[in-house]
């Protein structure tokens, strides 16, 4: 494949609007290339098949199959052998979620969809949607999408919180926060992170700033998330890192700046505990 036949799907603002739409590509295309974005995003398949790579999992898709990428999560998908390759694609930013009612009081809701945890479901199979709401609610959004009667564009953002809550339901977090209040705490850490993941981010200023101690951040952070704050960090900066690796002419070195990195030594060694291989071995294998 050469990088004239690739077809890159980019959001269309960036992720700060509401979509939903039909995305159709021919055989061995790429047609999500890897990217990380804001935005909450799920793919239904409806023709041929795709090869995704979700956060270093890898996957087949059929069919009438769902898969989720949460909030800034690296992901990429490849078109199979069919001649014709179509999924529609679910578009939101995580505000989506938090202008449906108070807004410290959602936070803990759009954490569902903010990290991809192992805990968490991410893809549902044919056989497993045949006769449940979200099924329903996929074949309604379609509906709506082909009918375009009048208030449609109201009806599929009905329809996609319809189909936030059903997946929010069906696994619903087994230690719910006492005080809904700390995801908020947490989620603008994560938001400050994503956004200076390039600058010397210290934790305990960063507490400091949010108006919490630094035991109290930790604590929580790891609670909420799964995982310290140093790690999300790193996870944040690879995430980033892999995507300019794959997409870019950059040298490792710059890329390793580029993400907050102060030496390329110990950028190879966060890669490699988190990737698995080297940043070299992943630009010598970029598509």
């Amino acid at each position: 494949m050469k990088k004239s036949d690739i077809i890159i799907e980019a959001p269309r603002q960036f992720g700060k609007e509401t979509e939903f739409f039909i995305q159709s590509v021919p055989q061995n295309t790429i047609s999500c290339q890897a990217n990380v974005h804001n935005a909450i995003e799920l793919l239904y398949v409806v023709s041929g098949s795709y090869s995704v790579i979700l956060d270093d999992s890898k996957y087949k898709i059929f069919p009438g199959d769902l898969i989720l990428f949460c909030s800034n999560t690296p992901h990429h998908a490849v078109s199979g052998d069919s001649e014709e390759n179509s999924y529609y694609v679910i578009k939101l930013p995580p505000s989506f979620l938090m202008e449906l009612s108070g807004r410290e009081g959602m936070t803990e809701y759009v954490m569902r969809f903010a990290i991809n945890r192992p805990e968490n479901k991410c893809i549902w199979r044919k056989q497993e949607l045949a006769g449940t709401q979200i099924l329903n609610i996929l074949n309604a959004l379609i509906t709506e999408l082909e009918n375009q009667k009048y208030a449609y564009e109201a009806a599929i953002k009905l329809n996609i919180a319809a189909l936030l809550l059903e997946i929010m339901r069906e696994n619903p977090p087994q230690n719910q926060l006492k005080h809904p209040e700390v995801a908020g705490l947490i989620y603008a850490a994560m938001t400050y992170t994503r956004e200076y993941y390039s600058q010397d981010i210290n934790e305990k200023e960063l507490a400091k700033n949010l108006g919490v101690s630094y035991s109290y951040f930790s604590r929580s952070f790891k609670q909420v998330t799964g995982m310290s704050f140093k790690q999300y960090l790193n996870r944040t900066r690879i995430a980033r890192a892999e995507q300019l690796l794959i997409t870019t002419k950059k040298s490792v070195t710059e890329v390793a700046t580029d993400c907050g990195y102060n030496t390329t030594s110990y950028f190879i060694n966060v890669y490699r505990s988190i990737k698995g291989k080297t940043p070299y071995e992943a630009k010598k294998n970029q598509l």
